[in-house]
């Protein structure tokens, strides 16, 4: 297990910031968020029309334009070089140098401290990836000492989906576990591999684990454990769990260890920030009683999930990755000043097969929209983007858009620490030693992304 929960530390604060409040800390965070909140709010399709590339100070622009003149053809590396760790950033101006270092110095530290973990079963590994090895190893170690620590010994897994931690849980820590998902399909799939787990063990060797199709919200669920675990007394304490939680489904998690009675402990990783809604965040009193509470957005959600440490080790397969972004941009120019598109409310294309070039984007995006073929012919499209190219359009797109994803951990911290506080909320008048709240990185970085992990008992 990592040492900052063995040592009872909250969480770790990033180094220049190890003197501040968890609030004075999330100030500092919001306002960063709150300078830059039109480059957060920027839309990839309109990057081109509105003339983004011209809100960066000049000597900004001046400065990255000449650094990829210099770099040649290697100039894309070069900038993406700006989202490493340890990228030198003294060649650059006062103000872009200011950026670049308080982007990477204000968001939490994501480095892992080597975690202790146990090798699960051989007979539960079925269906799961390296990936998922690594994060039920750790994860389910992690549980079962939090539940030896307050006597637990019954979890509800919420989002179980496959039921990967659960039967970590249920089959090799012995735990008592409720599998819960709303989705049948899952569940379904959950029970199959169950079976093939259990194909070789005794009868008394057969694990207390049930996956049900459920919904547990803090209203229904002594009905539900009384339901699926009927022999329970009556002052039973659970352990509420869930890995890799979406969206919503972290903050339920979180109201019912600070709601429920029969929940005294959790141990959550959450994910996909993009499908957050209102009732999730924000989740702490500190933020709700603001009155400049800053509005985390769609746009900036779906950016909090980017992870721009990772941008550098993909290299040419990350550039490449935003050719959709940039030809989207190109197609919105081109329909725009053709009348077809309103530059605030340009037409939903979803998802289009990535194409390598720009000609057939422009053809596959065109029957999407159900427009003529020829409503921008194959020669048009050519012309535009070797126009745009002479004129560095595509440097100033892909400069832009690396410089924005430096503030997806920005908006991550901002919303992993407002549910530290609303979990630390829920324990400070506890007297108990082992009461309290911590979030720490869990997981490898460049194996799981979303790698911080919530501990809280009360």
């Amino acid at each position: 297990m990592s040492s900052i929960y063995e040592n009872k530390v909250p969480f770790r604060l990033p180094c220049k910031h190890v003197d501040d409040t968890p609030e004075q800390y999330l100030e500092k965070l919001m306002n960063f968020y709150k300078e830059y909140h039109w480059l957060i709010h920027v839309l990839a399709f309109n990057v081109i029309t509105l003339e983004e590339w011209q809100k960066f100070p000049e000597e900004w622009r001046v400065a990255l334009m000449k650094h990829m003149e210099e770099a040649g053809d290697n100039w894309a590396m070069s900038i993406l070089d700006l989202t490493s760790p340890d990228s030198d950033y003294s060649i650059w101006p006062e103000s872009l140098r200011n950026y670049l270092e308080t982007a990477r110095d204000l968001a939490l530290p994501r480095d892992v401290d080597k975690g202790t973990k146990q090798s699960i079963s051989k007979n539960i590994l079925c269906g799961m990836s390296d990936k998922k090895i690594h994060e039920v190893e750790l994860m389910s170690y992690l549980i079962k000492t939090v539940c030896d620590e307050r006597g637990i010994n019954s979890v509800i897994d919420l989002g179980s989906g496959q039921g990967y931690l659960s039967r970590a849980l249920a089959f090799d820590y012995g735990l008592e576990v409720l599998a819960v998902d709303m989705c049948q399909i899952q569940t379904t799939g959950a029970l199959k591999y169950d079976k093939k787990a259990m194909k070789n063990l005794k009868e008394d060797e057969l694990p207390n684990l049930k996956h049900v199709t459920e919904k547990i919200t803090p209203e229904n669920i002594s009905q539900v454990i009384a339901r699926w675990s009927p022999d329970s007394e009556e002052d039973k304490k659970w352990l509420v769990t869930g890995l890799h939680t979406c969206g919503d489904l972290s903050p339920m998690i979180f109201n019912l260890f600070a709601e429920s009675k029969e929940v005294s402990c959790v141990v959550n990783v959450g994910c996909c920030y993009n499908a957050l809604t209102a009732n999730g965040f924000p989740m702490s009193r500190y933020l709700k009683e603001k009155d400049d509470l800053i509005k985390v957005g769609s746009t900036a959600k779906v950016l909090s999930c980017h992870t721009p440490s990772r941008w550098v080790d993909e290299g040419e397969q990350c550039i490449k990755a935003f050719d959709n972004y940039y030809f989207r941009a190109l197609l919105q120019e081109m329909l725009v000043e053709r009348g077809l598109s309103d530059i605030n409310d340009p037409p939903r294309l979803g998802r289009i097969k990535q194409n390598k070039e720009f000609v057939p984007f422009v053809k596959a995006s065109l029957k999407r929209l159900k427009l003529p073929e020829d409503t921008i012919t194959a020669e048009e499209a050519e012309l535009h983007f070797l126009k745009c190219k002479e004129n560095d359009v595509d440097k100033q797109f892909i400069t832009l858009w690396i410089l924005r994803g430096l503030l997806a951990p920005i908006v991550e911290s901002i919303i992993l620490v407002d549910r530290w506080i609303y979990l630390n909320d829920c324990t400070d008048k506890r007297q108990d030693e082992n009461s309290g709240a911590w979030m720490y990185p869990l997981f490898d970085l460049s194996a799981s992304p979303r790698n911080v992990v919530y501990v809280a008992s009360k």
